[in-house]
């Protein structure tokens, strides 16, 4: 595995040559916690979650340089999803374990979704057994991710700014769209859209945080936080459509009501502040946002980092670092142990 330098744009160096830089290494170090698991030297769980997670930051990297990559984008956008779908059953069964497991922490005492809980227990320790033993998924996921590093080091960016400004205006407005769909139709798949939209404006912030650090810093806490609702209400979402689709592989039907009822009872909690935060985030237009972003940049390729304020007392007080905050947002998919399987 490589010694992975934060997912941020240095500002001082071209956009180009920091694209390719982040996306070779992310790229790197996923693959090395493939070869890692093959060589039984790196928890699998684990190391699935951070592939996962590396797939991810790359799709939303060249999401924020779409515009410049043309065609390009596409086939690298397809290589990176389609590796990070061969690691996709064995997420999608812990996810599941980890709604329940939310929900029993919200619903003390409850015996029915216990039982429908040691059930998906079973299964989500079955899918880590598969690769475990040694699946070929984990050898067809690291050629695609071979073939997607290789693409993004022959990328060709030109400009500075100007080639993620469309990218970004893009982003925002998708999701601004998505925000206002989801308000007049707030069913699982529009909120399943608003989520991706908010993940991928997450993902491109975090790129471009020191532009201004003391105001995209807590932008990016937003989003982060605005994504989780979001995610927890997909993953009920999931729950529900898995109640539905197989009952008999949770209990009896007494036991797969009540579990779906708390699900949607849940579902309707996350969604009105979720509501209400991205009616802020989403406040300007497309191009305004994009706009106020590149001004940002620009300042700080001219002038230099941000540096500290505050009174005389605050300037003098025990040698603060004055380079940057520490990034305070921490990528939360839903990844969960489980220390046993029931009986």
């Amino acid at each position: 595995m490589t010694d992975v330098v934060g997912y941020v744009f240095d500002p001082a160096s071209a956009v180009r040559r920091e694209a390719r830089r982040i996306a070779v290494e992310r790229h790197d170090d996923a693959i090395g916690q493939l070869d890692a698991v093959v060589a039984g030297s790196a928890d699998v769980e684990t190391a699935v979650h951070d592939v996962r997670k590396r797939c991810k930051e790359t799709r939303g990297l060249a999401r924020l340089v779409q515009p410049a990559l043309g065609d390009e984008f596409r086939a690298f956008d397809r290589t990176v999803r389609d590796a990070a779908d061969q690691l996709s059953a064995m997420r999608d069964a812990h996810a599941l374990l980890a709604t329940l497991d939310n929900l029993l922490r919200a619903h003390d005492l409850d015996d029915q979704l216990q039982s429908v809980r040691n059930r998906q227990a079973v299964l989500a320790a079955e899918a880590t057994g598969a690769i475990e033993a040694g699946d070929e998924r984990i050898a067809i996921a690291r050629t695609l991710l071979v073939e997607a590093r290789d693409r993004a080091e022959q990328w060709k960016l030109s400009g500075g700014f100007d080639a993620i400004a469309d990218g970004l205006t893009t982003t925002y407005r998708r999701g601004r769209r998505a925000l206002r769909t989801a308000q007049h139709h707030a069913n699982d798949e529009h909120m399943h859209e608003w989520r991706k939209s908010v993940k991928h404006l997450w993902y491109q912030m975090r790129l471009l945080r020191e532009a201004s650090p003391s105001i995209i810093g807590p932008l990016i806490d937003e989003l982060d936080g605005l994504a989780e609702a979001l995610g927890d209400d997909h993953d009920l979402a999931v729950l529900v459509a898995s109640l539905d689709a197989d009952p008999d592989r949770f209990g009896t039907p007494d036991i797969v009501g009540h579990a779906r009822r708390v699900a949607r009872e849940q579902q309707r909690e996350l969604r009105a502040p979720a509501f209400r935060a991205g009616m802020v985030i989403y406040a300007e237009r497309p191009s305004e946002f994009s706009s106020r972003v590149s001004a940002y940049w620009r300042l700080t390729r001219r002038l230099g980092p941000e540096l500290p304020t505050g009174g005389i007392a605050a300037l003098t007080s025990p040698r603060r670092d004055t380079t940057a905050r520490p990034m305070s947002t921490i990528e939360r998919e839903r990844k969960f142990l489980i220390d046993a399987v029931p009986d």
